[in-house]
């Protein structure tokens, strides 16, 4: 069970390393015959005539963001994500390739309306093994304050 971080716990311009994961050529293929049936994504002649290998989907990359993230030793107390802005996908993800997350929290402000909650931003990146990012993605989430005003 993950430790819970509340919204005094976080600072910005700090840096978290999260888990990691290989990316499974199998469970990537059968996500793209459902949801992105691309030849690049689920033809092994045509993902390496256009970029050497198959490549992933973007949401396949995404799903892999939020199973990461959802497996961190630590998590904010979030009450929903307001949205996600700056959708970045950087380099293609192949098959074998090893994600790793990172989350750089950026920015927080109390909210206005509510006395329990932050306003927080965070960037969330993926890096592949040879520190290269893959993928990235500002998102917005509302998280519990540990002692709300009163």
């Amino acid at each position: 069970m993950p430790t819970v971080i509340y919204y005094e716990d976080i600072v910005p311009r700090k840096k978290v390393i999260g888990p990691s994961v290989v990316v499974d050529q199998s469970e990537m293929v059968a996500f793209a015959k459902i949801w992105d049936p691309v030849p690049i994504h689920i033809d092994e002649a045509a993902g390496k005539a256009a970029f050497g290998s198959l490549t992933a989907p973007g949401v396949f990359i995404l799903c892999l963001k939020q199973r990461l993230l959802h497996n961190m030793d630590k998590m904010a107390a979030v009450i929903a994500s307001l949205g996600y802005d700056e959708v970045r996908f950087h380099k293609p993800v192949r098959p074998g390739d090893e994600l790793t997350l990172v989350v750089e929290w950026i920015e927080k402000r109390l909210s206005r309306s509510k006395n329990d909650r932050g306003i927080v931003v965070h960037r969330l990146s993926l890096v592949n093994q040879n520190d290269e990012e893959v993928m990235s993605h500002l998102d917005t989430i509302l998280v519990r304050l540990r002692n709300p005003a009163s």
